[in-house]
């Protein structure tokens, strides 16, 4: 994605912190590819500091890396169901929001998507986060097939996971379980965080048994992650169940390069019933640089950074004040435009909450979908 130029101003300041000394690290564990690493520089620059930023590529993988201790982190953005069992098992420690100069729920609020998202944790889960970014999950489509943008658009899901209903059968799966029997159960109007065991009314199978059925009569192709989204833009593949914010960092890509708006050759269909996430800051409860940790989320609570920020990163901004600088450009930049554009087709900043966030299940039950997701993959 295009890096916009940065229009940031900087007042010297002395910044008065306990043991900031140019041998002071930050330790970050992120995902891969989610953070403007030109801001990542300014922040080291501006504080005399070193930031260290590790990757890890699912909540799980956060979870065990915080849970065994071995590398005491300052900072970890897991999404919203992880932060959940981090609290409960006494993993993370309560935000100091004292030392947040830019955390003001009223004059820098959040956008409404997001807050739908908070209002389903559980009550003062608020306490130990500071939200990063959010999004929805759609179906990412190949446009250069013709009908399929029609068949989701008549048939929602059923296009998906039917295949007498789409014209291609060139269809990926994200390859993690509990995605996958969201979905499925996306796709019978059911609870997507049903526990497996459990028979939803109307329904005469359990949860597991009618996702599994679901799953296997798709006779999805490809089961990947971030290959999905590259197949899809490289014409390999033509329908996936992605995050939305993994679509734009496609679009983004090929908006820089040349391509127009209105002839992209993918797009994404965000079903009326799907999930939604939201990744945000949490301070470990071994965290060593707490003090540093909180400058650094302060940092990226300024407006200004925040913009830059989302940039270069495919997902939506959680601050309404970042959005509606997106949003309400006007100008000649060709780029600009299409960004604003992207942000109102894909994020728009509705009073109706669009997606179900995912559950924190129980080790116990991620072992029965992981195991069901296995036994579909080899059908």
């Amino acid at each position: 994605m295009k890096k916009l130029f940065m229009m940031i101003s900087l007042l010297l300041v002395t910044v008065i912190l306990n043991g900031c000394t140019t041998n002071q690290k930050l330790l970050i564990l992120n995902w891969g590819e989610y953070i403007n690493e030109d801001l990542v520089i300014l922040f080291e620059e501006t504080y005399n500091v070193e930031v260290s930023i590790s990757i890890a590529d699912s909540n799980e993988l956060f979870y065990s890396k915080i849970k065994s201790g071995t590398t005491a982190f300052d900072l970890v953005l897991p999404s919203d169901y992880m932060i959940e069992k981090m609290k409960r098992e006494g993993l993370i420690q309560k935000i100091d929001f004292t030392k947040l100069s830019h955390y003001d729920r009223i004059d820098n609020p959040y956008m409404k998507g997001l807050e739908g998202i908070m209002s389903t944790m559980t009550e003062g889960s608020d306490e130990y986060f500071v939200p990063y970014f959010w999004g929805t999950f759609g179906l990412m489509y190949n446009r250069r097939i013709t009908g399929l943008e029609t068949a989701l658009e008549t048939h929602g899901w059923q296009a998906y996971f039917n295949p007498d209903l789409r014209p291609t059968n060139r269809v990926g799966m994200y390859d993690v379980a509990q995605y996958a029997y969201a979905a499925a159960l996306l796709s019978h109007n059911l609870d997507p965080n049903g526990l497996p065991d459990d028979i939803q009314e109307g329904q005469t199978k359990t949860n597991i048994t009618l996702a599994k059925e679901t799953l296997v009569a798709a006779n999805f192709q490809v089961f990947a992650d971030d290959a999905l989204k590259k197949d899809i833009q490289a014409n390999n593949l033509d329908l996936a169940f992605v995050w939305t914010g993994d679509f734009l960092d496609m679009l983004y890509v090929d908006l820089d390069e040349g391509m127009a708006y209105d002839e992209k050759l993918y797009d994404i269909y965000i079903p009326e019933n799907t999930m939604a996430f939201m990744d945000a800051f949490v301070i470990p409860t071994k965290a060593r640089n707490t003090d540093l940790a909180h400058l650094f989320i302060d940092f990226f609570l300024d407006p200004a950074n925040a913009y830059e920020n989302a940039s270069v990163v495919g997902y939506s901004t959680p601050l309404y004040n970042t959005y509606l600088e997106i949003t309400t450009y006007e100008g000649d930049d060709e780029w600009l435009n299409n960004w604003s554009r992207a942000y109102l087709d894909y994020y728009p900043d509705s009073e109706t909450f669009r997606g179900t966030p995912y559950a924190s299940f129980e080790q116990s039950v991620m072992a029965q979908l992981n195991l069901m997701l296995n036994d579909v993959k080899t059908t």
